[in-house]
């Protein structure tokens, strides 16, 4: 070899094969060429520890699961979004995957050992060999206790807006006016929980458990309002119903399936909290509004007296 000669790279430790030049895989610090190293569905820190005699397993496995992959009748496909997880469904051979073109492991429905869907911590669905389990969210009721006040937040925010217009109209009208606008206060309601999660147990010799989560609906923070939010939940919460009877039919076919009671939640609860405008300053103001409405204050007047008491 002469001095710029090029370095004979080791051939492939599985089948003795040529290993490309640029990024080549390495396990358990030999190089392995990429037909032999193939799709891995398996958790980098899992490959990062993984020997050669266990990948060489992993290897008998896979083919075994492509198998599974050549049989897969897509059924029932259910999606939580553009970049969420794919639920994929074969119920003819009792088949799933997590993943829309089947590039991952396919499980058999007989590994599934039970599953549960929450909100946040709160459970929805819990399926076993036992049976489905409905629990009744207690997020309508807590949506609804929350409507008072997101009632009254909406008032105030409307009341911002309009003396921000009135303000604008009468700068616009007065040259020498020094009022200058002011951006509206962000609306911040929080969500009753954050986000769906989703946990399967599997018996299964690489994947026993797998858990994903999609966010949760929120308020509309322009023009919030009770019913909006519940209609997006609702729209949210059929997805998950789907998959839980889609698990159960997989899984155990035949299970049966009851619903469990919450307690009530007491009215008033939820934590809305209103920016910017007080409520007497509200109620005040719609009083001085009214009074012009009615002729007895002029619109200079109602001006002034909204900066005397929101202090700009």
């Amino acid at each position: 070899m002469g001095l710029f000669g090029k370095k004979e790279r080791e051939p492939c430790a599985i089948c003795g094969g040529k290993v490309p030049a640029l990024f080549p895989w390495k396990v358990d610090g030999r190089l392995v060429c990429n037909l032999c190293y193939g799709d891995v569905d398996l958790p980098q820190e899992t490959m990062n520890h993984i020997t050669m005699e266990e990948f060489q397993k992993y290897r008998v496995f896979r083919e075994e699961n492509a198998q599974l992959k050549q049989r897969f009748k897509i059924t029932q496909q259910i999606d939580f979004g553009w970049l969420e997880d794919k639920f994929l469904f074969d119920m003819d051979n009792r088949l799933l995957c997590m993943d829309k073109k089947l590039r991952k492991t396919v499980y058999e429905g007989g590994q599934v050992k039970s599953f549960e869907i929450r909100e946040d911590q709160e459970p929805l669905f819990q399926g076993s060999a036992e049976g489905l389990i409905r629990y009744a969210s207690t997020v309508p009721q807590r949506v609804m206790a929350m409507a008072p006040r997101i009632e009254q937040l909406r008032m105030q925010i409307q009341m911002r807006r309009d003396m921000e217009y009135m303000m604008e109209r009468s700068r616009d009208n007065n040259e020498n006016n020094s009022y200058r606008y002011h951006s509206l206060p962000s609306i911040n309601i929080p969500v009753p929980f954050q986000k769906f999660i989703i946990e399967i147990q599997f018996e299964h010799p690489y994947h026993p458990f797998f858990t994903s989560d999609t966010k949760a609906p929120e308020f509309d923070n322009d023009e919030p309002d009770v019913n909006n939010y519940l209609a997006r939940y609702n729209d949210a919460v059929q997805p998950m119903e789907e998959l839980a009877r889609a698990l159960m039919e997989v899984a155990f076919p035949g299970a049966p399936e009851r619903t469990v009671e919450t307690a009530n939640v007491a009215a008033g609860s939820g934590n809305v909290r209103a920016p910017g405008v007080a409520v007497d300053t509200v109620t005040e103001l719609q009083r001085f509004k009214d009074l012009v409405d009615k002729g007895i204050l002029t619109e200079e007047e109602f001006t002034a007296k909204k900066r005397q008491m929101l202090g700009i």
